[in-house]
């Protein structure tokens, strides 16, 4: 679950529309970081390397799961606001011409 941590947990959230971009407001029991979604390291995890940034999905308290490279994330204190986007240009792109990638 995004956010969530051995002390940090959800409180309240909220699922609206924004001009039709999906938006979930999400309040925690303490101030919340922006999420970084980078590998952290330049050659994987060594439990066998990392996930591919087109494969990488985050889970919101409903269950939904969104690619991560299609949300923007907006933390303010407890509060994070996560707005799922839709997919870049770019990849809209690579799928129409690299459908084996």
């Amino acid at each position: 679950m995004i956010g969530t941590g051995p002390t940090r947990e959800i409180v309240d959230w909220e699922r609206t529309t924004d001009d039709g971009t999906t938006v979930y407001v999400i309040e925690y029991s303490e101030p919340v970081p922006e999420p970084s979604l980078r590998s952290a390291s330049l050659f994987g995890a060594s439990s066998g390397g990392t996930v591919p940034e087109a494969d990488r999905r985050i889970t919101l308290p409903d269950g939904e799961q969104l690619p991560a490279d299609e949300v923007v994330f907006d933390a303010d204190g407890t509060v994070l606001e996560v707005r799922h986007e839709g997919p870049s240009l770019l990849r809209r792109m690579r799928r129409a011409l690299f459908p084996w990638l």
